[in-house]
């Protein structure tokens, strides 16, 4: 994500609601700056992205939860996934993950009515004047994002970044809730409850020891995230590994997305 911090750079307040605008679209940070950029206006930049749109997904919107860490982790790298998004091209709206996953559930044209209406504050006439008649309740009524409510613990990620930091599977295990969920796009396997997240990173996590991840703080989709970078064993040097993308409650991280980098 850090690639795009010259986009940000230069981006004034409309096409910051613009990349926004087409990031809730699409669910790509990719696709949204490129839309963006060759649109002058809303009405283009959805017209763009209806174009475009599909869905997509996050594992948990594809198969149900493995009951099985130690397993085999099945890989689907052909599926275009969610992305996360860089908080300094955000706009003042909302773009947390439960949010964007939640809209790319719904038919493009659907999607585009809530985002226009409830985001931007289009009239209803505007909108069909567009998109031609949405049903807009019924959409509005399909959109259930998972959401809870966030809090902010920054002595918890400080811990969680120094017990990731040090390898120290047991201690990461204590800051997920009982039902926490953890997913990995491409792999479409997810897990479910503390145990079971610290059973996977002990089998699949390639750090062996303290020292071997190291955990820098960042802010995606307006959530608390890490850039985790791995040491590589051939030559020492460590090398971007994951974002990992926190969702925080009282009782804790109750969901993690690690996504590749």
């Amino acid at each position: 994500m850090n690639g795009f911090g010259e986009v940000a750079g230069r981006a004034d307040p409309l096409q910051r609601g613009l990349i926004s605008h087409c990031y809730r679209m699409l669910g790509s940070i990719t696709e949204a700056v490129e839309v963006a950029g060759g649109s002058a206006t809303y009405e283009a930049a959805t017209r763009e992205c209806l174009e475009r749109a599909g869905t997509r997904p996050l594992p948990t919107d594809l198969a149900a939860a493995s009951d099985d860490p130690e397993g085999e982790l099945h890989q689907r790298s052909e599926v275009l996934w969610l992305e996360p998004f860089p908080d300094e091209l955000a706009d003042g709206n909302l773009v947390d993950l439960a949010l964007i996953a939640a809209l790319q559930r719904l038919p493009a044209d659907e999607r585009a009515a809530v985002i226009l209406h409830d985001l931007e504050q289009w009239s209803p006439d505007r909108i069909t004047g567009l998109l031609g008649p949405v049903d807009l309740p019924q959409a509005r009524a399909n959109l259930r994002p998972e959401r809870g409510h966030q809090v902010h613990q920054p002595e918890l990620l400080s811990r969680y970044q120094a017990a990731f930091e040090q390898y120290d599977v047991p201690t990461i295990v204590t800051f997920f809730a009982d039902d926490a969920i953890w997913e990995m796009p491409p792999f479409t396997s997810w897990f479910r409850g503390a145990r079971n997240i610290g059973r996977l990173i002990s089998t699949h996590c390639p750090a062996k020891g303290p020292g071997d991840q190291v955990l820098i703080p960042i802010k995606a989709n307006r959530q608390p995230a890490f850039a985790v970078y791995m040491r590589d064993p051939i030559d020492n040097i460590h090398r971007a590994f994951q974002i990992q993308v926190l969702t925080l409650t009282a009782a804790g991280i109750i969901h993690a997305i690690a996504f590749s980098t």
